[in-house]
């Protein structure tokens, strides 16, 4: 009874952490959209959408959206040294600072927009560009893609990840009754070193790497701990991610609403 109440509770386990993952990459790529559309429009560049490709495995779609990233970077920098040419440093720095207030905020845009007159239409695109500058997306992303090199879940595909729990009894045959060695740790710690290189794995080729040179009393458990500790690593970007948009998006609508 117990090891049966154990191993559906693994499962729900890999579930969860199987769409949270999914979730983490919609999240990024949905992300940068918004700052590409920003950028469009504000700037007049002409990024084009990312999609999330889910025939493609995780690292691979990642990689691609850093590709992105990095080019749009390039772009918010070059805005940036333009900025810092018209703003004198502390007015320069209140941009990157946690205002909360909106009445400060706003004194904030309008002694940036008195000091940008004649220079551009509307400030919306050059604030934009410094916060997306300091967000350091690109350099973030690509972290921790090098934190998750040996990982094997980056090679999943995407759709892959949307699971169920008849792929799971599919994916994961009867464990080995074998205990020789030792689980891999439910908190943490690394997978043992497998390049994964841009390999897509299946759910049950992926187990196969996972599993190599190593015996399991419970493969659903392992697996469940490799996709939590992806998660764990990926989450903290996505949220970056999330506010770096939100006070970008708060800025320029700031600007529309009292400057323009």
């Amino acid at each position: 009874m117990l090891p049966s109440f154990g191993i559906e509770k693994d499962k729900q386990r890999l579930l969860q952490a199987s769409r949270n993952l999914y979730d983490c990459v919609y999240i990024l790529v949905s992300s940068s959209n918004t700052i590409f559309r920003m950028l469009n429009e504000y700037l007049g560049t002409e990024f084009s959408n990312t999609v999330v490709r889910e025939n493609l495995s995780i690292k691979e779609n990642l990689q691609l959206l850093i590709s992105a990233l990095k080019e749009m970077q390039e772009t918010v920098e070059s805005q940036d040294k333009e900025v810092q040419q018209h703003v004198n440093v502390p007015l320069y720095t209140k941009i990157m600072l946690p205002i909360s207030s909106q009445e400060e905020r706003t004194r904030l845009m309008k002694d940036i927009s008195n000091l940008y007159k004649g220079a551009f239409a509307s400030i919306c695109g050059p604030i934009a560009a410094v916060l997306l500058k300091h967000g350091n997306l690109p350099e973030k992303l690509e972290a921790v893609i090098r934190d998750l090199a040996n990982c094997p879940v980056l090679g999943l595909q995407v759709s892959d990840l949307l699971m169920s729990h008849e792929d799971i009894a599919h994916a994961f045959p009867e464990s080995s009754t074998s205990s020789s060695s030792p689980e891999f740790p439910a908190g943490g710690g690394r997978p043992r070193s497998q390049s994964v290189m841009n390999t897509t794995f299946s759910l049950t080729s992926l187990m196969q790497v996972v599993l190599r040179g190593q015996s399991s009393k419970n493969s659903i458990k392992l697996a469940a701990n490799y996709m939590e500790n992806v998660v764990k690593a990926l989450k903290p970007v996505c949220e970056s991610f999330k506010k770096t948009v939100k006070i970008t998006e708060e800025y320029v609508s700031l600007i529309i609403d009292k400057l323009q």
